[in-house]
């Protein structure tokens, strides 16, 4: 394709002079802040890839500020624009021509805009086998054949394609081409951008390549009747049910009849399908498969049809007397209206014929009705329908017909009711000769809904979801009529069971009554045991035909001297009666409250009531006397702990306990004692029973204690350990230890109590005045080795180097003891055999039993390291030193003499008699200064003084030469 490279950009440029005088102006004058128009033409877009991001704001003429916004006049590119910037992709411009932009700044309310002229791109051509095509295609779309090498650039949609003259077919209609009107073959198309401004038109090249489509053929049918022999298509070729197809095709099998068993096999055996499989559609298919990728394959199909008409009678469920409906049912592929007759036959449950009848010229195509009314059928159960003779079959391609029986049920279920008076709510309706769907007396369990009826009133109930339970087609089913007026007698009830027709036989008119209330007696004493206020309660249903006699009379228990008494005559209602009781002296007295009716309800069984109440004036004990805190020793109550019964009281009598002030239900005296509860007791009096008003505390404290527990009741002690009682290991789970010098009895001990080896000591845990029963047995081992003994000197000489190992080697121990060294008596550390002994350092030591690593008691060594002979260690005193401090003889000191004369002192002089220094073992070295002013001696003779301090020694004088 030929294109053109050169991208013109054709700028016009507005100068203003300005002239100098404006400079002069007092005031800021902001104009054109939005700059001026600019026109810009941009060819070639596909070679600069900076137009992906293409400044429009520096394409402005003028002096614009920033801070304004970018819009597009064309709606189309304002996704492509950034607003804030004024960056456009002109590459995802894809419409050649002009397009205008345009800038806005609030600043000076002024806009300016920037008009692209956008020469066209058509894409690249296509023109080597990348565009291709089915030929059953009717609308190919050539943009989808413009390759694009880059592909964040559109190609152009606003160009115009063309049919190469050498190829021209007249089925292009703008970008789409009709393939499949055009055939199969090679067609060019160009499509064609067009100038814009300085930009030539441009075009690209797509060479489309259309290939054929495969062809399958048309569908097939073959229909055969299921009477016909098929001996004859044994071998049936199916490319012959099928038209046009091509040859290259491979058959399936889609019904798995295994007559396909090869993608070149194309024959069935319509016999074996048949005798295999029997009457039905099998379907075969033929698949052709495409030359090219770009077309699908194609299908058709043969049907091998095997059919008969068959008919199904179908009768529903109804109860007896009802007309009797029967349908029938024809299985007819082909939907074809034919006629018949036939006999009709019912049998019942016996298989004998109860009914037959002639139907003739049945027209039908795929459902029959017969309608026999009244029904011939007279008793319940199960029947079966059935065709026989059928003849002069007419209209149908197969003359073949059966018709299958069918069978149905004939219900005759009886509701019924057998009392009248009801003391519940519930009625029971008695449902007797009820069958199943099979005819024989039910014995399942069914959900129904229900629906009853006052007749007088018409108030309806309907109960949904209540399931009814039958034994041999017997069952109750219980009916609420509470809702309805006690004068209410008369009701109706209809059943429904969505999957059982029988109950909608049942439609039971019933007269059911409710047992009318009683009248209800009741004496309201505000005390029983101390009374105050005596009411008389009656509450009487109302009486349509009677009334009542209500009558009380007071009197002392065990005097027949009536005291109160009162009669009351009416026809219902509540009544209360207050008795006087105020002249009634304190003693135990009775109510008697009686009433008598005289009404006639056909369920009144009842007519005479009679209560008694007992009442008491100042009959109330006093509460009991007791201590509202009692501890008990859990183990004092073996083995349950202590009661009831275990708490004192020390005034009251005819007890009752209680486990809170308010609690109803005495407890037995037996009932066990719980820790930390509170108990409530009352005192009663044996006359009236009458229970005491307030009731006595007490608070239960039950100490539990437990054995002692112990991971070593077998210790054993090193006697350094000076171990007591305390060291023992003895835990208490809730109180202390308290230790005994013997099983039972015997005496306390301290816990600082020494333990002693072979001693047995007793643990108990005690919790506060409680101890646990038994006593955990410590028996005690003290193992207590020998001191070691030191039979040695300690005066030794530092210069034989002696260790701890020359001081064992003068101690004495058992055979098989070892010794340990330590610093110190307490909190000591270990010393090492090995360690060199130092003077005025104290050493302890002590033996160690091999069996338990127990030490004995620690004897204390120190040493003195002076103990030393000159002669046998050359002492000698040196002459001379040289202090110019090269590190070599820098000081003067004489060597080892701390060792032989700990207490020696010497002192240098000058040759004038001068004290230079004085040392001694604190301060054994001369480093050549005068120690009295500070400044340096210098070379020449020295004269020392050495006293030894020791065995009365003569001081010794000699030289010392100081050499710098």
């Amino acid at each position: 394709m030929k294109k053109n490279y050169l991208i013109n950009f054709t700028i016009r440029l507005v100068s203003l002079l300005l002239f100098s005088a404006i400079l002069l102006h007092t005031s800021t004058v902001i104009a054109q802040c939005a700059g001026q128009d600019n026109t810009v033409t941009i060819c070639n877009k596909e070679q600069d890839a900076s137009l992906e991001n293409f400044d429009l704001f520096s394409q402005l003429n003028g002096t614009p500020l920033t801070g304004g916004t970018w819009s597009s006049e064309d709606p189309i590119n304002t996704s492509l624009l950034n607003s804030a910037t004024g960056e456009v992709n002109l590459w995802l411009i894809n419409r050649f021509g002009t397009h205008i932009f345009t800038y806005t700044n609030e600043t000076c309310n002024e806009s300016a805009s920037v008009t692209i002229n956008l020469g066209g791109y058509p894409g690249e051509d296509n023109i080597d086998g990348g565009a291709n095509a089915c030929s059953d295609d009717s609308a190919v779309n050539l943009f989808t054949f413009l390759d694009n090498e880059l592909t964040n650039i559109r190609a152009d949609i606003n160009g115009t394609w063309e049919e190469a003259p050498a190829t021209l077919t007249g089925h292009l209609s703008e970008n789409i081409f009709n393939a499949h009107e055009a055939g199969p073959g090679t067609y060019t198309f160009t499509y064609t951008v067009d100038a814009v401004d300085t930009c030539l038109p441009e075009f690209a090249t797509v060479v489309l390549e259309v290939h054929r489509s495969p062809e399958a053929g048309d569908d097939g049918i073959l229909i055969f009747c299921q009477n016909e022999d098929f001996s004859p298509f044994t071998n049936l070729n199916l490319n012959d049910f099928i038209v046009g197809e091509d040859a290259n095709g491979i058959w399936s099998d889609g019904s798995a009849t295994g007559q396909i068993t090869s993608p070149s096999d194309n024959t069935i055996n319509l016999q074996e399908i048949y005798d295999n499989f029997g009457v039905g559609d099998y379907i075969f298919t033929y698949t052709v498969y495409p030359d090219h990728g770009v077309c699908d394959e194609e299908s058709s199909s043969v049907t091998i049809s095997i059919t008969n008409i068959n008919g199904q009678f179908e009768i529903n469920n109804h109860c007896l007397g009802a007309p009797l409906n029967i349908d029938i049912s024809y299985t007819n592929l082909l939907n074809i209206p034919f006629s018949h007759d036939f006999e009709l036959e019912i049998r019942n449950a016996n298989n004998e014929v109860i009914h037959t009848e002639i139907v003739e010229d049945l027209a039908v195509t795929t459902q029959g009705q017969i309608a026999i009314d009244p029904s011939p059928i007279t008793t319940p159960g199960m029947y079966t329908v059935s065709a026989v003779n059928i003849s002069n079959v007419d209209g149908l391609i197969c003359d073949s017909l059966t018709i299958a029986e069918g069978s149905f049920v004939v219900y005759n279920a009886t509701a019924s009711i057998e009392e009248l008076c009801f003391e519940e709510d519930f009625v029971d309706i008695s449902i007797e000769n009820f069958l199943d769907n099979t005819g024989n007396p039910a014995n399942e369990t069914i959900p129904i809904n229900y629906t009853i009826t006052h007749i007088g009133s018409g108030q309806s109930t309907l109960v949904e979801n209540q399931e009814i339970t039958f034994s041999n087609g017997i069952a109750n089913l219980p009916i609420d009529i509470s809702s309805y007026p006690n004068t209410s007698n008369d009701y109706n009830l209809v059943i429904n069971a969505p999957n059982n027709n029988g109950f909608e036989c049942i439609n039971l008119n019933f007269t059911a009554s409710l047992v009318p209330d009683d009248i209800q007696l009741s004496v309201a004493i505000d005390n029983q045991c101390n009374a105050t206020n005596v009411v008389t309660v009656i509450d009487a249903p109302l009486l349509s035909n009677g009334e009542y006699t209500v009558t009380y009379e007071v009197r002392e228990v065990g005097n027949p001297t009536l005291l109160e008494d009162l009669e009351v005559v009416f026809r219902g209602g509540q009544v209360n009666n207050q008795v006087n009781i105020t002249n009634l002296n304190p003693g135990n007295y009775e109510i008697i409250l009686r009433s008598t009716q005289n009404d006639t309800h056909p369920c009144r069984t009842t007519f005479d009531f009679e209560i008694t109440e007992y009442f008491s004036i100042g009959g109330i004990p006093d509460a009991p006397v007791l201590n509202n805190s009692q501890t008990f020793c859990f183990d004092n109550y073996t083995p349950n702990g202590p009661t009831i019964n275990n708490i004192v009281v020390d005034q009251g009598e005819n007890l009752v306990w209680y486990e809170s002030e308010d609690a109803t239900s005495p407890l037995d005296i037996d009932t066990v004692l719980i820790d930390g509860e509170d108990y409530f007791v009352s005192a009663t009096n044996p006359t009236n029973n009458c229970q005491s008003s307030d009731r006595s505390i007490v608070i239960v404290n039950i100490i539990t204690t437990n054995t002692i527990t112990s991971n070593e009741v077998n210790p054993v002690f090193c006697s350094s350990d000076n171990a007591t009682l305390a060291n023992l290991d003895a835990t208490a789970i809730n109180g202390t230890v308290v230790w005994y010098d013997s099983e039972t009895g015997g005496n306390i001990l301290d816990p600082s109590t020494t333990l002693i080896n072979n001693t047995s000591y007793y643990a108990v845990e005690s919790v506060g005045t409680c101890e646990s029963a038994t006593r955990l047995q410590f028996n005690v081992t003290v193992v207590a080795p020998p001191t070691p003994q030191f039979i040695g000197s300690t005066l030794m000489c530092a210069l034989d180097n002696p260790t701890i190992l020359t001081l064992e080697e003068q101690i004495t121990i058992n055979e098989g003891f070892e010794l340990i060294w330590y610093d110190a008596s307490e909190n000591e550390n270990e010393i090492d055999s090995t360690t060199l002994l130092e003077e005025g350092v104290v050493y302890y030591v002590a033996s160690i039993d091999p069996n338990t690593g127990c030490e004995s008691d620690k004897i204390t060594i120190s040493v003195v390291l002076s103990e030393c002979n000159p002669e046998d260690y050359d002492f000698f005193i040196p002459d001379g030193f040289s202090p110019n401090n090269d590190t070599v003889n820098d000081t003067y000191y004489i060597p080892y003499i701390e060792y032989f004369y700990p207490d020696y002192e010497y002192e240098i002089f000058n040759r004038y008699g001068q004290s230079m220094f004085k040392g001694d073992i604190n301060q054994p070295e001369w480093n050549g200064k005068n120690n009295g002013t500070g400044n340096d001696a210098t070379s020449g003779v020295y004269f020392y003084v050495l006293k030894y301090n020791k065995n009365n020694l003569k001081p010794k004088q000699g030289r010392i030469y100081l050499s710098k």
